[in-house]
């Protein structure tokens, strides 16, 4: 079967009529409610064992940047227009088997020069795997087998990569034990998958392997609390650092603690990076926070939040350790939908606080100075990357960023948001070019 075959199958069994009319007038009747239910759990068989649920996902997203990455990269004015779609078949047989297939389609009519393949993917298979659901009788375990998105705990290391057009996926296997809602552990061998701006060219890098082991579940006695705790390898070829380029092996342990009491909430994070970066060794590490306390009587029930994070750089770029924190694959953009900087060698803090206008709109403010945690080290920019200019000097401070950001869920179908955010170099930054700039995006998301 070609790649397209999937896409045809599923229109066949739209099309033919089936032998399932007394299932389909009860499936029919779900249309009067909401249309787009016609379009789930869409009976395939007699005896309703084989079911098909369509999806799909249309986003319109425009941005206006002003001197990205304070400055430092190009070009110094953009304005882009956005357009991504997906479309999804997820088909059912029984209760043990499933084949999921998912295509993307991202276009970036207004980009100024060319725009990047997460943008720009005329149309390809984002997500395609089967998978086998084993009941037994200490929890389910689940094998998975092919191209999938993968996202753990706060997205801070591994995640889908929510705002560009194409979303990340990996190409591998995933196994996992699913004990209940609340406890989880999942093992995975996996490449990322590399996208393309043709039809049907994304592959898998060869340059990259990860696998790891990520487990989550509640802490006894302690309702209120919930803790990850993982295991993640990176294997990745020509890796770039302030200290050079080698490859590298590269384990992350960590763990996560998070929960909510009360009007009380909280994320803790803290991770250790040990492995070998060409003939130097890695010892890298970061710790992160977010806290906060709902103020549920008051007006807009305001959410006073607190975030921080420390993630160690390289202090000395001769001494054979490579102490830079590398993030993996995290959620992008990070700490602003400006995608200033990586989480590699910076401290920061962003107290915020969120307005709950309506039940269905919320307004977030936020202040995030930012810092290198070692002054030796580079400034790392959106790429994980070192940029030009920033390494050593005299001084700390990256600079700051404003931001406030609005969402509105329509419906629940329907969602729209925008957001600004406004950024100022530190003396460091001005030191290497850098300067003041904006952001502005605003986008509307279409899903069922």
């Amino acid at each position: 079967m070609t790649r397209a075959g999937p896409i045809a199958l599923v229109w066949l069994l739209l099309t033919s009529g089936g032998v399932v009319t007394a299932q389909a007038d009860d499936h029919d009747k779900l249309a009067a409610k909401n249309p787009f239910d016609a379009l789930k759990d869409i009976p395939l068989s007699p005896d309703g064992q084989v079911t098909l649920s369509l999806g799909g996902q249309l986003r319109i997203r425009s941005e206006f940047s002003r001197n990205p990455v304070f400055g430092l990269a190009a070009p110094e004015r953009n304005d882009g227009l956005l357009m991504r779609t997906y479309l999804s078949a997820d088909l059912r047989i029984g209760q043990f088997l499933k084949t999921y297939v998912e295509l993307v389609s991202g276009q970036a009519p207004v980009w100024n020069g060319t725009p990047p393949p997460t943008q720009l993917d005329r149309l390809d298979l984002l997500q395609g795997y089967g998978e086998l659901m084993l009941p037994t009788d200490l929890g389910g375990i689940m094998i998975r087998g092919g191209r999938q998105e993968m996202s753990y705990g706060s997205s801070r290391l591994v995640s889908v990569r929510e705002s560009p057009n194409v979303r990340r996926s990996f190409d591998g296997v995933r196994a996992a034990w699913i004990a209940s809602s609340n406890a989880r552990i999942d093992a995975f061998v996996t490449r990322p998958v590399l996208p393309q701006d043709g039809i049907f060219d994304d592959k898998s890098d060869p340059g990259q392997t990860f696998w790891g082991v990520y487990g989550t579940g509640q802490v006894p006695d302690l309702p209120a609390l919930k803790i990850d705790l993982y295991y993640l390898g990176l294997d990745r070829q020509n890796a770039r650092f302030a200290q050079g380029t080698a490859d590298e092996r590269r384990h992350t342990v960590g763990a996560r603690f998070f929960g909510e009491a009360g009007n009380f909430d909280w994320n803790v994070e803290a991770a250790y990076q040990f492995g070998q970066f060409g003939h130097d060794k890695i010892q890298a590490w970061t710790v992160s926070a977010n806290l906060g306390y709902t103020f549920v009587n008051m007006p807009f029930s305001p959410r006073l939040g607190l975030n921080a994070d420390a993630i160690s750089g390289d202090g000395n770029l001769e001494d054979g350790t490579l102490g830079t924190f590398y993030p993996l694959f995290p959620k992008l953009p990070y700490f602003s939908e400006a995608n200033l900087v990586a989480p590699a060698n910076l401290l920061d803090i962003q107290p915020n606080v969120t307005l709950t206008l309506l039940p269905e709109v919320k307004l977030t403010f936020g202040w995030n100075p930012l810092w290198k945690q070692a002054e030796e080290d580079a400034f790392y920019g959106p790429a994980i990357t070192p940029v030009a200019g920033t390494t050593g000097g005299t001084g700390r401070y990256i600079g700051q960023q404003f931001s406030t950001t609005l969402e509105w869920e329509v419906t629940d179908h329907l969602t729209l948001g925008g957001t600004y955010v406004n950024y100022v170099p530190g003396e460091r930054i001005r030191e290497a070019g850098g300067t003041s700039g904006s952001f502005a995006a605003g986008w509307a998301t279409v899903s069922f």
